[in-house]
């Protein structure tokens, strides 16, 4: 038998991605959502093969279009924007008319899942909801996300990411003990971390239709999501007592924190076992510290003084060593530590080039862009990525015509009664000032190409 690594290689090879079928191929998605939450759900199915035709409203869109980090766009995008709505389809309709309302209906029919992120209610009052389509369609799985739920006294409250986090109980564990001062969790977790167990619900609620042929709904809150990052609040139902805040320091194993290295670098090291802590010990030219009684059992070392002591000794080690020659002794010693990766290392590695778990993607629009790879990998239908972000309404022709057999005179007396539209001038809605439109076989499609 080959080696195994080598067996791994080739069976997870990203290279390879594209020509394996596709878990959730003829799967059809309705994304009503915006922002991060509900579209990362969404993005995920499509990640996999699953049609995710995205609805926006005309001349306006999506609200993370234009709100990109400290201002700053690419190509006229959100550069964010592409990670979260790769691989779906650019629908812009007019929610508010009648007509749109007919369309949404027309393709409620064949649809396996809607995705919905509106104010409690608010899919409901516009006859969007899981009670009306689910009358159209009783197989649906009707996905609705927001900050609080559907029902609860908390339902009417709105909510971000912030928000969440703070409702959840995860900021309280977020910083160092003795302060006042509590830390965001970065970017937008609050989000993506719920956006990641409602595409795993709708995937267990596909299952169970599967085996019975019913259809559902979920209501899945980012508070809860993220509650479920963290059990502290079982501790402290049993001990009377807060885990409290730790900093860089895991309460569960010692040493292990997040350490400055003499060559100005930060250093993860952690010593779960007896074992790693004596590898540790005989690494840093100490061996004695295995055996000494305030840290030769695991509970002796978690006791606050002598993990004091010992923070202090690895701190003072550490800082005398440079990050790379303390990884080449973790190595060679047998003890974990890893070196704190900042953005330029993440999107340079080549570990993570070769997994996949970064992918330079070169889009027919937008040219090269680093983006996610997939978060695990799957051997016989990975993920994959077949194009970025679109400008708005950019698939109007070809969600109309192929998928609701719509024919070019239709689409015409749509355009002029504004039921759908595509973009105005504003960043992250336009196309690329180089990209010529009237060349594209897709925005036109079913039209004569100008060439």
């Amino acid at each position: 038998m080959e080696d195994y690594f080598a067996y791994t290689a080739k069976l997870f090879n990203p290279d390879e991605a594209n020509a394996k079928p596709e878990a959730l191929k003829g799967l059809r998605v309705l994304d009503f959502s915006h922002v991060i939450f509900g579209p990362i759900a969404a993005r995920l199915l499509a990640d996999y093969g699953a049609e995710v035709i995205k609805l926006e409203l005309p001349f306006y869109g999506d609200l993370w279009r234009p709100a990109t980090y400290w201002g700053k766009y690419w190509k006229h995008s959100n550069p964010i924007w592409h990670n979260i709505t790769k691989n779906k389809y650019f629908l812009s309709v007019n929610l508010q008319l009648k007509e749109s309302k007919e369309l949404i209906y027309k393709m409620a029919e064949k649809a396996d899942v809607v995705i919905e992120n509106f104010a409690p209610g608010t899919a409901d009052a516009w006859n969007i909801g899981y009670e009306k389509i689910s009358k159209i369609n009783p197989n649906i799985i009707f996905l609705s996300c927001s900050t609080y739920g559907q029902f609860g006294p908390m339902r009417y409250f709105p909510g971000w990411d912030l928000l969440a986090q703070g409702a959840s109980g995860v900021l309280t564990l977020n910083g160092y003990p003795d302060t006042d001062i509590y830390y965001k969790l970065p970017d937008y977790v609050g989000d993506f971390v719920p956006g990641n167990f409602a595409s795993l619900a709708v995937l267990m609620a596909l299952y169970h239709r599967k085996k019975t042929g019913k259809g559902q709904y979920i209501d899945m809150a980012q508070t809860e999501g993220l509650m479920r990052m963290l059990y502290h609040y079982t501790y402290f139902s049993v001990t009377k007592e807060a885990i409290g805040r730790t900093g860089n320091t895991d309460p569960t194993m010692m040493p292990a924190s997040i350490f400055k290295t003499a060559d100005e670098k930060f250093l993860a090291l952690a010593c779960a076992t007896a074992q790693q802590f004596g590898h540790f010990a005989d690494a840093i030219g100490m061996p004695e510290l295995a055996s000494d009684p305030r840290f030769a059992e695991t509970p002796e070392r978690l006791k606050p003084e002598n993990a004091k002591a010992l923070t202090k000794i690895a701190t003072d080690w550490i800082q005398s060593k440079s990050c790379a020659d303390i990884l080449k002794l973790a190595d060679a010693k047998g003890f974990p530590a890893a070196e704190v990766a900042d953005d330029y290392m993440i999107a340079n590695e080549e570990w993570r080039r070769k997994r996949g778990s970064v992918v330079l993607f070169n889009d027919t629009v937008y040219g090269k862009l680093l983006i996610a790879g997939p978060s695990a990998q799957l051997s016989k239908t990975p993920s994959r990525t077949k194009w970025l972000a679109r400008p708005l309404g950019y698939h109007n022709r070809l969600v109309l015509k192929k998928f609701l057999d719509l024919c070019e005179a239709d689409i015409q007396e749509l355009e002029r009664k504004k039921v759908i539209g595509t973009f105005d001038d504003r960043p992250g809605l336009k196309p690329p000032v180089y990209y010529n439109l009237n060349e594209d076989p897709i925005y036109n499609y079913g039209k004569e190409v100008k060439k």
